[in-house]
């Protein structure tokens, strides 16, 4: 009964939203407004002070339930409407799930920043993790001349460029109105750029905040299930092969723990975001009640391990051991390890899973090594060390011909050296994953690793019903992987199934809160394909946050913009690719998107030539 009242509920939440957004265009449909972003003019001092502010939510990026989130937005919107009403903003037409007003004074609209975010800070503070809004600022003043007319394009562009580069809950403005600000304001501002400042008070410039940015002021609900990170190993003793032993051991421990549905795992890259970071605090920013911490010491041909699981919210460690054991038996120590972590969370086992799970493999000492160097080089994810573990990987599949993990980490390298950007032979590179990919999905101890890279492979050979097939299979291996349900969101969204990649994409989102942007680039396709235009517009947007050099994102961006109705900010958005990529033609991008039905690529590039990009 309750949720079939909170589902109506959500449902009138979302009827009111596109309501009154549908209010706002129609209010402004007949003004004399120089472009549809604009609110009507009015005559006034010679000055109109704009205030952009961008929504960021967990709801949008790793919510299970989109109505949820649409009644998270509406809630925090009207919130942020109120105040602006309080000191005399006039509401003006943004896209998306911005929100737009002009004041005649910029001491008024500073204030008016600064009580919105107080006001939304309160509202937040009475609401779970999962359904809190957040919003940053940009303010910018334009000249209206003497008729009092509202202020040219170029204003609104500069306040929507000061949001993007704003902190969560951060405020900036330009010099122009710092200028306008009387001398007793009492505002704290800082300079960041030459003609750019923030407000100082709750607003620290993004570089020097602690943390990734994706979990920036970002607060994450505890899962249903148990959940738990596995931070990366400490190494003691003067083995220089240590680290490479502790890293290897930790990320074993976390293959057999992500194939486990019972258990919400997060991403060992994700982890390795806050290493260093004390247990409970890395726990609390990620999301998950419990950590796994652990200690190497390697000495001649034997390995002393110390580990401990702590209950981070209890504040009670759970279970610790330490382990003596020959190093030619790690893996069955990490086998070992998982297994009394499955007990200590309490997690049943389902029939046959264990066999899964566990694997009995890859023992010679070289190969192990080998093996352990290149996991630890793939996850310091840069050109230099991706190469390198490459080259270890080669050598695993030299040394254990018939064992998947040489062939299923290699296809994993080459695939994650293209999509970087970082193969001087992007086809070859592809065609290698693939050759890789088949060979490990083929042996008996495929763990699906290799599953993920081979339906991508599959997506873009247009081999689509195998694509689906081998993704989906990935999926249900690696329930818990980040990169299988990335990589099948990718797929899905591709072969016309939209809600389901937002599913997945939104699943591998939360497993990894410290996402590569692509992540947000197939969530923010998901979205537009699924109808859902503004939150595709929003993701977008906190794509480019993320990585601002981004030119996917940007079209991304551009093709929701001109389904939405926005097409002036369509435009500025296409000029941007312009100037990050001067050689972009409509026809090799619509070459590269591998959809299925033509029709859906059609329509894309159908808007991006809309938004003013060269075919």
């Amino acid at each position: 009964m309750l949720l079939a009242i909170a589902t109506i509920l959500g449902g009138i939440a979302a009827v009111w939203y596109f309501l009154e957004k549908w209010a706002e265009r129609k209010a402004h449909a007949g003004a004399p407004v120089a472009s549809p972003r604009q609110a009507p003019p009015r005559a006034h001092s010679g000055i109109a002070v704009v205030l952009h502010a961008e929504l960021r939510a967990f709801g949008i990026l790793m919510g299970e339930d989109v109505v949820a989130a649409r009644r998270d937005v509406v809630r925090a919107r009207q919130v942020l409407l109120a105040t602006i009403g309080e000191f005399g903003g006039r509401l003006g037409v943004a896209p998306a799930d911005a929100v737009l007003a002009l004041f005649d004074d910029a001491a008024r609209s500073l204030a008016c920043a600064v009580a919105a975010r107080s006001a939304l800070a309160r509202a937040n503070a009475t609401l779970p993790a999962g359904e809190r809004v957040h919003y940053r600022f940009g303010i910018d003043l334009g000249e209206t001349g003497a008729a009092g007319k509202s202020p040219p394009d170029a204003t609104f562009e500069r306040a929507a460029s000061i949001v993007r580069r704003a902190p969560t809950d951060g405020i900036r403005l330009t010099q122009a109105v710092r200028a306008r600000l009387p001398d007793d304001a009492g505002y704290d501002l800082s300079a960041l750029e030459p003609g750019l400042f923030a407000l100082a008070d709750g607003d620290v410039p993004a570089g020097s905040r602690p943390g990734p940015p994706q979990l920036e002021s970002l607060a994450l609900p505890l899962p249903d299930r148990p959940s738990i990170v596995l931070l990366p190993f400490s190494c003691t003793g003067p083995d220089p092969d240590g680290m490479a032993l502790a890293d290897g051991l930790r990320l074993d421990i976390q293959n057999a723990l992500v194939k486990m549905p019972g258990v919400f795992l997060i991403a060992a890259g994700s982890a390795n975001a806050l290493r260093g970071v004390d247990a409970g605090e890395a726990a609390r920013r990620l999301g998950v009640r419990n950590a796994l911490e652990g200690t190497v010491q390697r000495q001649g041909e034997r390995v002393r391990v110390n580990v401990q699981l702590t209950d981070t919210v209890a504040g009670t460690v759970t279970w610790s051991e330490r382990y003596d054991r020959a190093l030619d038996h790690t893996f069955e120590l990490q086998d070992e390890i998982a297994a009394r972590v499955v007990t200590a969370l309490d997690v049943k086992l389902a029939s046959g899973e264990q066999a899964r799970i566990w694997h009995k493999c890859l023992t010679a000492p070289k190969s192990r090594d080998q093996l352990y160097r290149g996991m630890q080089a793939f996850f310091r994810m840069n050109k230099e060390s991706m190469a390198a573990a490459r080259a270890c990987f080669e050598r695993v599949a030299e040394l254990a011909p018939d064992s998947s993990h040489g062939p299923s980490w290699l296809a994993m390298c080459l695939w994650i050296e293209v999509a970087r950007g970082w193969s001087s032979d992007p086809e070859q590179a592809r065609a290698a994953a693939g050759e890789w990919a088949e060979r490990s999905v083929a042996m008996a101890d495929a763990d699906g690793q290799a599953h993920t890279v081979l339906g991508n492979v599959r997506l873009l050979q247009r081999r689509f019903d195998e694509a689906l097939a081998i993704a989906r299979q990935a999926a249900v291996i690696r329930p818990n992987c980040t990169n299988a349900n990335s990589f099948l969101a990718n797929v899905l969204l591709h072969c016309g199934e939209p809600e389901a990649a937002l599913t997945h994409v939104r699943h591998a989102i939360r497993f990894s809160p410290v996402y590569p942007p692509w992540f947000i680039e197939i969530l923010a396709a998901s979205y537009r394909e699924s109808g859902q235009v503004d939150f595709a517009v929003t993701a977008a947007q906190e794509g480019l946050r993320i990585a601002p050099q981004s030119v996917n994102c940007r079209l991304i961006l551009a093709s929701a913009l001109v389904r939405g109705g926005w097409s002036v900010d369509a435009r500025r958005v296409a000029g941007e690719v312009a100037g990050l990529a001067p050689d972009f033609s409509l026809a090799r991008h619509a070459a590269q998107e591998p959809y299925l039905d033509q029709a859906v690529l059609d329509r894309i590039i159908g808007e991006l030539r809309t938004a003013g990009l060269p075919g």
